[in-house]
């Protein structure tokens, strides 16, 4: 389902948040694999286990945000897009936008990794109109961005609740122009 298919949002919002299934695989596989060094510490070196508790304890709160997630994640309006943790930026900052697609195996049934590149015309400090308020250890956790330089973002399409293309289709919407970049599947 798509943006095409949601007639009442298409034009007025668009949210998408944080799909917790791929990242509590994650999470429950990093648990697992440190369980077996705190037992490990405790059969053979007779210790308790603080370093594996440590890890068990980063990794949960690294990816907090994707396990339960509160808030959206990408919410595509009328006066423009926020990401959490970063704030809103106006449509009209947006300079040239890109996506990207790729399968991680040739597998048909593969997941597919999707980004989204967003080359600003100013930098964040004048293109974020609404910078998100959070606490400061929210930067230590996972985010679906990241800025790279003084005016460039990239967004991971893949790991939220919609479909990357639905996520794309909705940015073409909002912003009244095709992306460039494939719209098929590329190797």
């Amino acid at each position: 389902m798509g943006p095409s298919d949601r007639p009442d949002l298409l034009g007025r919002a668009f949210i998408s948040s944080f799909d917790s299934r791929p990242a509590r695989a994650f999470v429950l596989a990093g648990i697992g694999l440190f369980g077996l060094a705190g037992f490990a510490s405790l059969a053979f070196l007779r210790t308790i286990p603080i370093v594996p508790l440590l890890c068990m304890a980063a990794l949960v709160f690294h990816f907090a945000p994707a396990l339960w997630p509160r808030k959206s994640a990408l919410d595509l309006k009328t006066d423009g897009f926020r990401l959490d943790g970063l704030g809103l930026i106006p449509w009209e900052a947006i300079g040239t936008v890109n996506y990207h697609e790729r399968q991680i195996n040739q597998n048909a049934k593969a997941r597919l990794v999707a980004l989204l590149e967003i080359e600003l015309v100013a930098t964040f400090d004048l293109a974020i109109v609404r910078p998100d308020a959070g606490p400061v250890w929210r930067r230590l956790q996972a985010r679906n961005w990241r800025k790279v330089g003084d005016s460039h973002l990239t967004i991971l399409l893949s790991g939220l609740t919609d479909s990357p293309r639905d996520i794309r289709q909705a940015f073409e919407v909002f912003l009244g122009f095709p992306i460039t970049g494939p719209r098929g599947l590329v190797a």
